[in-house]
Formats: C-alpha cells, sequence, structure tokens
C-alpha cells in the first residue's frame, strides 16, 4: 500500500497549515446559518475571527495538548471554536449533542479528561436541564463569538495522549453505548491528501456539510475546502437543508441515502406511464450523446430534479448505512453523479465509487490497493498504511481488542464480499444478524434490499431475535403509496419465503405510514435507521399480528 502523491502546493501540508492559508483564500467563502437566514463569511473574514477567538481561549489556558470538549449544534461559531483549537494545537473532544443527552457537563469532563468545556449556552445554564449549575464551573464557557465575563481556568490536566491524537470522536452509538475514538493527525492529513488523488477539485467548487460537525467525516469535509480552497456550506439536517441547497448551489455533497431518497420517492409517486417514458428518453440520451452533450441534455430535460439539489451538483456522495439500487437508479436516469463509497470512524475510508470506477449496488473499490481483506466469518476487515484512528479512549482492553486486531488489521464488523473486478458488497453488519431461538443466523440487509425494490416501500425493518419467537418486519409505505400496496408486497414475501428455510422465513409484517426519523427516534443523528427503536415500537402491532399500525 503506497500513499497517493498529491500533498502538493495546491494545498497545505498537514492540519497546522489550515488556518494561516484562510487568509490567502479571498474568493472563497464559509455559508452559514443565521437563524433561517444563509450568510456568506469569506474566508479572511473566517480567519480573523479565529485568530480573535483564540486570543481568549489562550488567555483561558488553551494551548498544545490541552482537551477541549465542544458541545454543541453546527453553528459559525462551532466552526471558529474548532479551528482556533485545532491551529493551538489542542486535543478536541468533539461532543455529540443527541448521543450524550442527558450527561451533565462535569460527567463529560470526568469521563473523557476535560480540561476545558465549550458549549452552547442551553446545555450550560438550561434549568433542570443537563448544564444546571454549570455556568458556574470556572472550566466551563458559553461557546459564542462575545465569549464571558467570567474567570476560566481549565481543570487538572489528565494523563497526556499520544502526540499524534489532535481529537477524540464519537461512534454513532447504533447498537449501544457511544464509544470515544482517538483520531491521528498524520492519519487524517493523508485522508485529504488522497481525496486530491482521486478526486479533481475546483476553485469555483462548494461543499456542503449536512450533518453534525460532531460527526468526524463532516469536520474532514470542512477541511477539505480550506486545503483545496473551495467554498463550504454549513448546515443542520432540517427541511431548511433544501432550501439551503437551492440558495447555495454547492458542487459536492455527502450524506446518508436519507438525503437522496427523498429524491427518488418524487420519481416513484409520477404515474407507471410516465416513469416508463422518462427511463427510455434517459436511455437514449445516455447512449446516443457524447459527455458534454449528454450532461447538458439530461440537465434540461430534469430539471427540476436537478434543481431540487441547487443545479450545480457534479459530485454526489453517499454513505453511513446502503444506498438501494433504486435511489442509484433513479439519479443515473436524471443525470445526477451520485457515487456510494464505504468508511469507518476507526478506520477512515475504506472503500469509494469514483466517476470512472463506479458500479450500481457495491461500495467501490478500496482505496489503497489490498487494504481490505474478508475473514472467514465474511467480515470486512481493513489496514491502511497509516490507520485514523489508533484505538478507542476508556473502553476496556476486550473492546478494543475485538477491534483493533493483533495483526495490525481493524474488524468493521461488517460483512462482505469482493467481486472479480475488486469491487466490495456490504452484505449486512454482524451485530444485526438475527439469530433465531432454534439458532440460525439471518443477515437482514439481502432480504431488505428486496423489499426496498418495490417503489411503493419507503423504509423496511427485518426484527426478530432475543425476545421475539418469530422473524417479523416493519414496513413504512411512501406518501404516494396506496393501501392496497400492501397486499402486493406481502405477495412478494410470499414469494420470497418460498426459496427460503421455514426458520428464516418473515411470518409477520406490519405495515406503517410513520417514517422512520431522527425526529421520532427512529433515526440517528446520522441518519441511520435504529433497529433497535423500530423493534421496540412496533413489538406489540407484531405480537398482536396486526397488519398495521399507525
Amino acid at each position: 500500500m503506497v500513499l497517493s502523491e498529491s500533498r502538493t502546493a495546491l494545498g497545505p501540508q498537514t492540519l497546522q497549515d489550515l488556518v494561516p492559508r484562510l487568509q490567502s483564500l479571498e474568493d472563497a467563502a464559509l455559508f452559514h446559518l443565521d437563524g433561517s437566514k444563509l450568510v456568506r463569511t469569506p474566508y479572511p473574514e473566517l480567519h480573523a475571527d479565529v485568530r480573535r477567538v483564540q486570543e481568549r481561549l489562550k488567555a483561558w489556558g488553551a494551548g498544545e495538548g490541552v482537551r477541549v470538549g465542544i458541545w454543541g449544534a453546527n453553528s459559525y461559531a462551532w466552526i471558529v471554536h474548532e479551528l482556533a483549537l485545532l491551529d493551538l494545537g489542542c486535543v478536541t473532544v468533539t461532543l455529540p449533542v443527541v448521543e450524550l443527552a442527558g450527561s451533565t457537563p462535569v460527567s463529560l469532563a470526568e469521563r473523557y479528561g476535560l480540561e476545558l468545556l465549550l458549549a452552547d449556552e442551553g446545555l450550560l445554564s438550561e434549568e433542570g436541564g443537563p448544564g444546571e449549575g454549570a455556568e458556574a464551573a470556572e472550566w466551563a464557557a458559553p461557546m459564542t463569538m462575545e465569549g464571558t465575563d467570567r474567570e476560566i481556568r481549565p481543570r487538572e490536566r489528565p494523563e497526556p495522549l499520544d502526540p499524534d491524537v489532535f481529537s477524540i470522536v464519537f461512534s454513532s452509538g447504533t447498537t449501544g453505548t457511544v464509544k470515544a475514538i482517538r483520531i491521528s493527525r498524520v492519519a487524517t492529513e493523508d485522508c485529504l491528501a488522497e481525496f486530491g488523488g482521486h478526486h479533481t477539485f475546483r476553485s469555483d467548487d462548494r461543499i456542503l456539510v449536512g450533518l453534525p460537525l460532531s460527526t468526524f467525516q463532516q469536520r474532514i469535509m470542512m477541511y477539505c475546502a480550506i486545503w483545496y480552497g473551495f467554498d463550504a456550506v454549513v448546515v443542520e439536517p432540517s427541511p431548511l437543508m433544501f432550501a439551503v441547497l437551492k440558495e447555495a448551489q454547492p458542487t459536492i455533497m455527502g450524506g446518508p441515502p436519507a438525503f437522496y431518497e427523498i429524491l427518488e420517492s418524487r420519481f416513484s409517486g409520477r404515474p407507471a406511464a410516465l416513469r416508463t417514458a422518462l427511463r427510455a428518453v434517459s436511455w437514449t440520451i445516455r447512449h446516443t450523446l457524447p459527455g458534454s452533450l449528454r450532461d447538458a441534455a439530461l440537465r434540461r430535460v430534469f430539471a427540476q430534479a436537478h434543481d431540487a439539489y441547487g443545479g450545480r451538483m457534479r459530485l454526489m456522495l453517499s454513505g453511513s448505512a446502503p444506498l438501494r439500487r433504486s435511489t442509484s437508479a433513479v439519479f443515473r436516469t436524471v443525470g445526477l453523479p451520485l457515487f456510494q463509497l464505504y468508511g469507518l470512524t476507526e478506520s477512515g475510508f475504506i472503500a469509494w465509487n469514483r466517476p470512472d470506477a463506479n458500479r450500481i449496488g457495491s461500495v467501490g473499490r478500496p482505496v489503497f490497493p489490498g487494504s481490505v481483506r474478508i475473514s472467514s466469518e465474511g467480515e470486512i476487515q481493513v489496514r491502511w498504511p497509516r490507520p485514523q484512528s489508533p484505538g478507542y479512549l476508556g473502553e476496556p482492553p476486550e473492546v478494543e481488542q475485538a477491534v483493533y486486531l493483533p495483526d495490525g488489521w481493524i474488524a468493521t464488523g461488517d460483512l462482505g464480499r469482493l467481486d472479480d473486478d475488486g469491487f466490495l458488497y456490504i452484505v449486512g453488519r454482524k451485530k444485526d444478524l438475527i439469530i433465531t431461538r432454534g439458532g440460525v443466523k439471518i443477515p437482514p440487509s439481502p432480504w431488505e434490499q428486496q423489499i426496498l425494490a418495490d417503489p411503493a416501500v419507503a423504509q423496511a425493518v427485518m426484527v426478530g431475535g432475543e425476545d421475539l419467537a418469530y422473524v417479523g418486519a416493519v414496513i413504512a409505505l411512501r406518501d404516494h403509496a396506496a393501501d392496497a400496496a400492501a397486499e402486493s408486497i406481502r405477495r412478494r414475501i410470499e414469494e420470497i419465503n418460498r426459496d427460503t428455510p421455514a426458520s428464516g422465513r418473515v411470518t409477520r409484517v406490519v405495515f406503517t405510514r410513520e417514517r422512520f426519523t431522527r425526529e421520532n427516534g427512529l433515526m440517528t443523528t446520522t441518519l441511520k435507521i435504529n433497529r433497535r427503536a423500530v423493534a421496540a415500537r412496533f413489538q406489540a402491532a407484531l405480537d398482536a399480528g396486526k397488519t398495521w399500525s399507525s
């Protein structure tokens, strides 16, 4: 495995170069929300704000190796403080708001060895909330551009981390308690440099960051914009995001499948005859016109779809959960450049599809040849030249050793396969395996993907094992789907069951019009389906043998 030689004059050499670089990027800017208004802040102005906040942080004791927690929603202040701490050489601990809901500043400081805590004011002083009483803590300060008049002094320094560790981030916690993960500075720099070896960035690019910045992949996207000298747009996942897309007109975005399934849902809502005609027009354009003419024709015919994502998209990346083949097919039909990739916080990016090497259904070829292997149990294992993370923080040795293997490989927990051309496919999660009372192991993802191929289906989750004496499913229908669609889906399930051993057949199915969302707790903050929450929400209906649940 050889690292790309893409650390060139086109970008910085190290993370320490990011803040100084802002001053020279006069034509690039950060777009961010102030309430519902989109604000453009040129990078030189961002640089000045970072330097101003930096002086305050130094007065509070922030410096090389000091461990500082950042706890809050996406905001301009979050970005300024994180960049200021990065430039000072602090170790940032980016605390996710939702996953750590109910925690107090004191418990977070003790658990993660925080010396300082910067947080949204509501988290520090909300009466009766998690931060009650914390406004008086001498080591906790509001994360605002104005700062505070109180004297701020750091807590006692914990045992130091390896000098290469510059940040502590957190897993999404879909299968249990969130884990704190140490992040390598050098490996992050390798990752940023590697992007330039696989994708061509331009000065007129504009990247959308639409998930919490506490998620490390979102910070990578923000760093990438500065590293390669183009605009960044930072928002929170909310109904405002699509309004921002139209106004900000980004050229690059990355996110979970939920970001893209909205377009598929709209396309599926069209009459069947119209969908067939549109696919035929698309096929003709894609197979008869050369590159630039083809792209222009698709953009014109499917202008509404392109405009929904701002009208300038040239690179769209999907990760964190399996992308439906049907979603990929819709984006190919309308001419929007959607590519699936795969990575973990523990290891970094593992594989990605690219414009010149894209296979629908796969997550692409490994970033580094020879960096992926499939274990005897079917688990994907990965080894980078330098892994993104050297390990967890505060986890028992047996937990860490189950992921960070003695031979240098990292166990992803995902089941997969490699095809003859080197493309990687995700089959499911080891921890998602449904183990029936008879001991039969069922990976839910292949079954779910078959059901998701039906245009009436918005979401599908197989449930079973643990307290359930059966294998069941919860299926959310799209808004445009008639109730009668449930019967055709049931017939499809019966067909699948005929080719499935009795112990693995889905025998109970509940349909719902309720979508699984972050707001109702059925998805995580990174917009992955929370399987346990779905199973718990619909278990009573499944147990009772109901067909529908309100």
